[in-house]
């Protein structure tokens, strides 16, 4: 027996019949494997809304700022000063020459040392030395007004020796300053 005789013979239209039910099955099969999972948004977006609408009633707005008027002291001008900053007016020290004759002073001759301000006077220069020195940030005296470069300024009074103002000059580099100037004003 062949193949061919084995085969019934089916009539053509339930042959057709057969490939358009195969047919409207593949196509369901395809709709169904086509189908991806889809996000309904409409729920989300109410929900954004209501947030949206809870901050807008819980937040509080300001309406305008306000300005409020301080009387603070003018620092620029005649204000009333800090009590603790040390002003920065220089220290004068006044050089005086005695004359010991009716004549011009001599080297030999003493001189006089004044500081301007509540200041001890010094006597010598050994005492200005130390009223200097106790009085310099990092000092002997460890209670300081002045940095190393607090401006100090010598004025020789007329008639001075340029000695007795270089001894004073050299006392004052002895206690630790270096913003020490001579006065051109005076002497």
């Amino acid at each position: 027996m062949s193949a061919s005789e084995t085969k019934q013979h089916i009539p053509e239209d339930a042959c057709s019949e057969a490939r358009r039910a195969q047919r409207r099955r593949d196509r369901k099969f395809d709709r169904r494997s086509n189908w991806r999972p889809a996000l309904n948004l409409t729920s989300m977006i109410d929900v954004v809304f209501l947030l949206l609408v809870y901050f807008m009633v819980a937040t509080e707005f300001k309406r305008a700022e306000v300005i409020e008027r301080l009387d603070l002291p003018n620092r620029l001008g005649a204000g009333v000063a800090d009590p603790f900053e040390v002003p920065d007016h220089p220290v004068v020290i006044t050089v005086f020459s005695q004359d010991t004759n009716s004549g011009r002073s001599t080297v030999a001759a003493g001189f006089t040392i004044g500081i301007e301000g509540p200041f001890p006077q010094p006597t010598t220069l050994e005492s200005l030395t130390t009223l200097l020195s106790e009085r310099r940030m990092g000092g002997t005296g460890g209670r300081g007004l002045w940095p190393d470069d607090h401006p100090i300024v010598l004025r020789p009074a007329a008639g001075t020796d340029w000695e007795h103002v270089v001894r004073a000059f050299d006392a004052t580099a002895r206690a630790g300053y270096n913003n020490i100037s001579l006065n051109p004003n005076a002497g």
